[in-house]
């Protein structure tokens, strides 16, 4: 499975009801839901900005235990949400793989 499909799927088995309030604030802010799962360390970074960065860990924390399933490192994870290098790193191991 490749970065990407991993991080959809992920946004995919959060529900709908929390799916619904951060496409909401992304909309609100003048943000495309399509435009940032392409990047998904700006989705955290959108999150901590329009919902606080507590909930932004929440978000981050979600996606470590649901990418740990599919045997990613915890802390790869972590930072693949985090910045834009963290992302390519978690794209090179899923690569890797």
């Amino acid at each position: 499975m490749d970065a990407l499909e991993l991080f959809r799927e992920f946004y995919r088995s959060l529900g709908t009801p929390l799916r619904a309030v951060i496409e909401f604030k992304l909309r609100r802010r003048g943000t495309s839901p399509a435009e940032v799962l392409d990047k998904p360390w700006l989705l955290t970074f959108y999150i901590a900005q329009e919902m606080g960065h507590h909930n932004a860990e929440l978000f981050v924390s979600l996606f470590v235990e649901f990418a740990r399933r599919w045997g990613v490192d915890s802390s790869l994870a972590s930072e693949a949400l985090r910045s834009m290098e963290g992302w390519r790193k978690f794209v090179q191991h899923l690569e890797g793989v």
